[in-house]
């Protein structure tokens, strides 16, 4: 009768497997798209996938992937842990308590909580066997470690990624909308000027897209919901998942209602007359090219 054999410890499994299952890990990691763009009448619209991932495989329909952490502010999130995210906005929201309604305050509360959650995360990762927090680590680390036992402790904490892209939306004291996202290690970014963001694994797939369709703040409301879907039907081919949520809304609204057929209706006319393709014709045409040697390859 075979015996069982106890299970391999963490430590000594071989280093290139552990950097294997990382690199594995990071490549899943953020694979959904949210995205969000200020229309004419200071309108904003979001549109995202409901896509969760995580190690062992991915679900869509799971969850919205949007927290409120003010009354008039909201943060889309792109990450492989919900759990973090909601733990980041529940602190902002924390933070913003009694604060005015403006886009310093806003940044100031999301990425304050984003470093601080970063920073806890870290801490309990490298240090909660040593029941020390960073800041006690930093003051008081180099007395009670040797210096080799310091700098690998310190490497390591240097070494906690944060997979949280956040990227937050909302409407100041003086009804004006703002876009601004969050990223790793708490740096954010303004986007009014600009117009639309997003972010996660389809992020740069759609942006490009609402580039070429010429998204800007001048785009009417319709135009701009237009736009924000056929950017998130692009990103679907960077991993994002098929189920759509969409918001919009002004100033003072906090639910939006539409109509069943617009998310089908714009995908179908996306499929049929929209995606970009190669002409048959024009694929016919270098093909003959090639095979009658008018291309060359030297």
């Amino acid at each position: 009768m075979l015996t069982p054999r106890p299970p391999v410890p963490y430590k000594s499994i071989p280093r290139f497997h552990r950097d294997s299952a990382k690199r594995f890990r990071r490549k899943l990691k953020t694979m959904t798209v949210c995205i969000a763009a200020i229309a004419l009448e200071d309108e904003i619209v979001t549109v995202s996938d409901t896509q969760l991932t995580h190690l062992l495989g991915s679900a869509d329909m799971c969850t919205e992937k949007m927290e409120p952490f003010a009354k008039e502010w909201s943060a889309l999130w792109a990450s492989d842990d919900v759990t973090q995210c909601i733990q980041v906005t529940d602190l902002a929201a924390k933070y913003f308590q009694n604060r005015a309604n403006t886009l310093q305050v806003a940044r100031s509360c999301l990425t304050r909580a984003y470093r601080k959650h970063l920073s806890e995360l870290a801490a309990g990762r490298v240090l909660g066997r040593f029941q020390m927090d960073i800041e006690t680590f930093t003051k008081s680390g180099k007395r009670r470690f040797t210096e080799s036992q310091f700098n690998s402790l310190a490497d390591e904490i240097r070494n906690v990624e944060a997979t949280w892209q956040f990227l937050a939306f909302g409407f100041d004291g003086l009804r004006m909308p703002h876009l601004f996202t969050v990223v790793e290690p708490g740096v954010d970014c303004v986007y009014d000027r600009v117009g639309f963001c997003a972010i996660g694994s389809g992020g740069i797939a759609a942006e490009s897209l609402l580039f070429q369709l010429g998204q800007n703040r001048v785009c009417p409301l319709a135009k701009t919901l237009i736009n924000c879907l056929f950017a998130k039907f692009t990103a679907e081919k960077a991993g994002a998942g098929r189920h759509t949520y969409i918001f919009a809304g002004k100033s003072g609204t906090t639910m939006c209602a539409m109509p069943t057929w617009m998310e089908p209706t714009a995908r179908q006319t996306w499929e049929d007359r929209v995606r970009p393709k190669i002409p048959d014709d024009l694929l016919r045409d270098f093909t003959n090219a090639i095979a009658k040697g008018d291309v060359r390859l030297t």
